[in-house]
């Protein structure tokens, strides 16, 4: 078993990199009421809640929110924003939930599976608080066309192209069964090289941390050879399509 990955380094910026577009985050909200079938009453549990990403949107939706994540630095950040939000946190492993048995409606795990350190042990602690019929809201954002600053990056890299944080594998390895048809919602940012270029440098992303030095330097080369050999400006802006997406999952029998 592996240690679970704590965002503590990532708490000052988070926010600022992982963010929706405005006006996003409460579709995002409205996609994970709609999948679960979110009752006005209803109890949820988040695993790695982070920052709050997804629960202020989607607190004012449900009874009680309950938010576990191994990170004190995030829930910090998250605690000063509450106000008024029926949310309350709790510092814990997911695989240890200090949690009564059968006590949720259904839980929300978002960029989660990839960055603990025992999957099976999360998953069967999900299944335990969860009252019987209750399911769990997997949540994921995606880019449906990585753009060429991205894939030049990865190839030179090492790093497979499919994001980790997906995960959808491990639910179904586990048991777990989906439930009824994906939630999906598509949207556009915008990103400029340069800022790509520094978030790489600076190892803003998960996906650097545990990069080896010579990985780090031989895709950001890569990247700027593109950058030069299409004489692209550092400073214009690059859209990129993408979106979010729920799928639900019942627990196994």
């Amino acid at each position: 078993m592996t240690q679970s990955v704590s965002f503590d380094r990532a708490a000052d910026y988070y926010d600022a990199t992982r963010g929706f577009p405005p006006g996003i985050e409460q579709k995002v909200a409205q996609a994970f009421v709609r999948a679960g079938s979110l009752a006005p009453d209803a109890r949820l549990l988040e695993i790695g809640i982070g920052t709050g990403r997804i629960a202020l949107p989607l607190s004012p939706h449900v009874g009680e929110y309950v938010g576990v994540d191994i990170a004190i630095a995030m829930m910090d950040k998250l605690r000063a924003r509450i106000d008024g939000h029926p949310i309350r946190l709790i510092q814990a492993d997911a695989a240890h939930l200090p949690l009564a048995s059968g006590a949720f409606d259904a839980a929300v795990a978002v960029h989660v599976f990839h960055l603990v350190g025992d999957a099976a042990a999360v998953l069967r602690e999900l299944a335990r608080v969860l009252r019987p019929g209750a399911r769990l809201l997997h949540g994921w954002n995606s880019e449906f066309e990585a753009d060429a600053l991205r894939q030049r990056f990865n190839q030179a890299a090492g790093v497979d192209e499919q994001p980790a944080y997906y995960s959808r594998g491990v639910l179904p390895a586990h048991g777990w069964t989906a439930d009824g048809e994906e939630v999906r919602l598509t949207y556009t940012t915008e990103r400029t090289a340069r800022q790509f270029l520094d978030a790489l440098r600076n190892r803003i992303w998960s996906s650097c941390w545990k990069m080896t030095e010579a990985q780090l330097a031989a895709g950001l080369a890569a990247v700027e050879a593109h950058i030069a050999a299409e004489k692209l400006d550092l400073d214009q802006p690059i859209r990129r399509h993408g979106g979010f997406s729920v799928q639900t999952y019942r627990p196994p029998v």
